[in-house]
C-alpha cells in the first residue's frame, strides 16, 4: 500500500480473519466510506510495560503480497466497458462475503449506478440495496408485529 491508499474494516470478528476494503483516499473520501467503516489498524498481539506489540508487515511485503480482489464502482449507467473518469477501482481481501459488499454498497454516498460482485457482474445500485436488505432482516429475525 501507498499512502495515497487506505484500508477500511468491513468487519473484523474477534479471533478471525479481517475482511476490508483498500481504495484511493479520495476514491473513499468520494463515495463515504471513511466516514462509515474504521480505518484499519494492526490488532495488539501483546501487552508489556514498555507498550503494546503489533504484528504489521513489512512495507514490501505489503505492496508484493497485499492480495485480494480488485473490483470497480461507476458512475455511468453503462454497463459496457469502463467508462473514463466515471469509473473507480478499489480492492476487497479474500475473505470478503456478498453480504460485505452489499453492506459496502448500502454506506456509499452520492451519484453512482452499478458496483461488481466477487465474480465481476456488474450488480446495480437497487439490486446492491435489495441483496441489503434481505441479509440485515435475516440478521434481525425478520419483522415483527406489534
Amino acid at each position: 500500500m501507498t499512502d495515497d491508499h487506505i484500508r477500511l474494516v468491513l468487519w473484523w470478528p474477534q479471533g478471525q480473519t479481517c475482511r476490508y476494503v483498500t481504495a484511493l483516499r479520495s476514491t473513499a473520501d468520494y463515495y463515504g466510506w471513511t466516514e462509515e467503516f474504521e480505518l484499519w489498524r494492526p490488532k495488539t498481539v501483546k501487552t508489556t510495560a514498555l507498550g503494546d506489540w503489533c504484528y504489521v508487515p513489512s512495507r514490501e511485503a505489503r505492496g508484493r503480497a497485499s492480495g485480494g480482489k480488485r473490483l470497480r464502482i461507476c458512475r455511468s449507467p453503462s454497463k459496457k466497458g469502463t467508462p473514463a473518469g466515471f469509473t473507480n477501482q478499489f480492492t476487497v481481501s479474500n475473505s470478503c462475503r456478498t453480504i460485505d459488499l452489499a453492506e459496502l454498497a448500502n454506506f456509499t454516498q452520492g451519484d453512482w449506478h452499478w458496483m461488481e460482485d466477487l465474480s465481476g457482474q456488474r450488480v446495480s445500485k437497487e439490486h446492491w440495496a435489495e441483496i441489503y436488505d434481505k441479509a440485515t432482516s435475516r440478521r434481525r429475525g425478520g419483522l415483527v408485529t406489534a
